[in-house]
């Protein structure tokens, strides 16, 4: 196991090609890494004793490599020998900052975390908490509960499914459904080959496209809605009561729908009450 003092602001820079990264913001003052072989074998015991782990300033890294050498940032790692399967589990203060690429990794990470940064192709990421989100994923699953700030989210091949978001969203799926429970700023999500699922909006520009899927979005209790919504080769429904024109003394929150489909249905809802 390697310790650190981390009293500050702390920033954990992540790297693992296979395996898992598995990150508990329930320390006080240190951050400590432990590494565990997934598989018994050669490859993953050398990947451990060549591993990176070290403390430069505020950052920390951790690196595992394959075959003794760092892995880029490109769209794949290549490995002629056996990948080895690395779990990374590591113990930080509240508010961390985390930043993970891996190949097919999985990233777990429970708590309150600052910044989160995820780049993976096949892992999945799950975040409990974060003060902003980026995810950028090729065949993996994004999930995350409780985001404070902007989400930016970009999928191919997976979905992605978020808690209450108080920042702006943009979210960009190909082949992959987009799930959102609640949504407290601007959101604009496009799809192709997914459906669009978003619980409830309270305000904001709201820009929902989607090629080939299904858009439903609730609209919170006490928000004055906008609506522009048309879809090619779908049905376009709304539970709530839509005029011409304006009310003439505005109340609650304000919103604008934009909403767009090709061959899929666009249905506007009553979102259920929700918490403030």
């Amino acid at each position: 196991m390697h310790a650190f003092d981390t009293p500050g602001k702390t920033r954990l820079r992540v790297k693992n090609p296979a395996g898992l990264i598995s990150v508990d913001p329930s320390e006080t003052g240190r951050t400590t890494v432990t590494l565990e072989a997934l598989r018994d074998d050669d490859a993953t015991r050398e990947a451990i004793d060549r591993a990176t782990v070290e403390m430069n300033g505020n950052d920390i890294t951790v690196e595992i490599g394959v075959g003794g050498k760092g892995f880029g940032v490109g769209p794949a790692w290549i490995s002629f020998g056996r990948t080895p399967q690395v779990g990374i589990r590591i113990r930080c203060p509240e508010g961390t900052d985390l930043e993970c690429m891996t190949a097919s990794a999985d990233v777990a990470a429970t708590g309150r975390l600052g910044d989160v940064e995820v780049k993976t192709a096949s892992g999945d990421a799950a975040v409990d908490h974060a003060a902003a989100l980026r995810a950028q994923s090729a065949s993996g699953d994004v999930r995350a509960a409780t985001v404070e700030g902007e989400a930016s989210l970009q999928t191919v091949s997976g979905d992605v499914r978020l808690g209450t978001v108080t920042g702006p969203i943009s979210a960009t799926l190909v082949s992959g459904d987009f799930a959102l429970d609640e949504a407290q700023a601007d959101l604009t999500v496009k799809t192709v080959s997914g459906d669009q699922r978003i619980g409830s909006v309270r305000q904001g520009q709201i820009k929902l496209q989607s090629v080939s899927g299904d858009v439903r979005v609730g609209i919170r209790p006490g928000t004055r809605l906008h609506i522009d919504a048309n879809s090619t080769s779908g049905d376009v429904s709304s539970d709530l009561d839509v005029r011409d024109t304006p009310s003439e003394t505005p109340s609650g929150s304000e919103a604008r729908l934009q909403a767009k489909t090709v061959s899929g249905d666009i249905e506007i809802t009553r979102a259920a009450t929700v918490s403030a």
